[in-house]
């Protein structure tokens, strides 16, 4: 079994960041080692603002007993950070390790804003960190803060080539993935199956509503999958319809349960399926 060290946040009410990961990881027969970036009484959207707890003492000494033990990852996924000193250290991890699979879901924001808490400052170190990703996943507000831009433009084709070309010359060299792109009733995700290909496209219907932890999910699948080596694009239809399904499951919920973060059981035996 192949572990993938994961890199973000706890929320402790509902089913956000690492406390969805945990399920999904583990539905694939990966095995994960978590590194919670903060522990957060709830998540930032939705509830007002969380009670936060600072995990960078126990991440570093967790980090270096799992060094001691010799322990061997396949892959490192790294999410909600929160803290720009925090992605330092997170840098120097990815450094250290310089693994196969390094996917980087810059999550800072989503429907034309950063999330609350966050500057340009965040921004930026985000935009460094992921020069040392093999796998980057944002949402369209991701990618236009990534490559600065105003982050409530439209998306056309040409400015999704324009901007991934400035993540280019920002010295980003991974593979895009990009999540939630609406068109007329769609729902669609565009991904490059190798650096610098031109964009391919899997579409879904555009179900109304904000639904919580998308990318989270997204990048958990999509993650878990390339640490066990499916093939690149395998690993993307999977992750897509893998959430397909948790937002179909979820859609008959109201916004406030939906704050609480997407439904899983019908994802996790989609996942598990494959496992039998």
């Amino acid at each position: 079994m192949k572990t993938l060290m994961i890199a973000e946040d706890l929320t402790a009410l509902g089913q956000i960041s690492l406390a969805n990961a945990l399920g999904v990881v583990q539905a694939q027969s990966v095995r994960p080692a978590m590194l919670p970036t903060a522990l957060l009484s709830t998540q930032s959207e939705g509830f007002g603002t969380p009670v936060a707890l600072s995990t960078e003492e126990w991440l570093e000494n967790a980090l270096a007993q799992w060094l001691d033990m010799g322990e061997e990852f396949a892959g490192i996924l790294i999410g909600y950070v929160g803290q720009t000193a925090l992605i330092d250290k997170l840098s120097v991890i990815i450094d250290h390790f310089a693994l196969p699979v390094t996917v980087i879901d810059p999550v800072m924001g989503d429907r034309g804003s950063l999330y609350p808490g966050l500057d340009e400052d965040y921004v930026v170190a985000v935009r460094q960190l992921c020069q040392k990703a093999t796998v980057i996943t944002p949402n369209w507000t991701e990618l236009c803060l990534l490559a600065g831009y105003d982050p409530t433009s439209e998306y056309t084709q040409e400015l999704l080539d324009t901007m991934v070309e400035q993540l280019r010359q920002e010295g980003i060299s991974a593979r895009v993935i990009v999540t939630g792109i609406l068109g007329q009733g769609t729902s669609s995700t565009a991904y490059q199956a190798e650096k610098d290909d031109q964009f391919n496209w899997l579409m879904a219907p555009r179900i109304p509503g904000h639904f919580y932890g998308t990318g989270d999910l997204f990048s958990a699948i999509l993650a878990s999958q390339l640490v066990k080596d499916v093939p690149f694009e395998r690993a993307i239809q999977v992750a897509h319809e893998g959430l397909r399904l948790a937002i179909v499951q979820t859609a008959p919920f109201d916004e406030g349960q939906r704050r609480y973060g997407l439904q899983l059981s019908h994802l996790l035996a989609y996942l598990t399926s494959f496992e039998a």
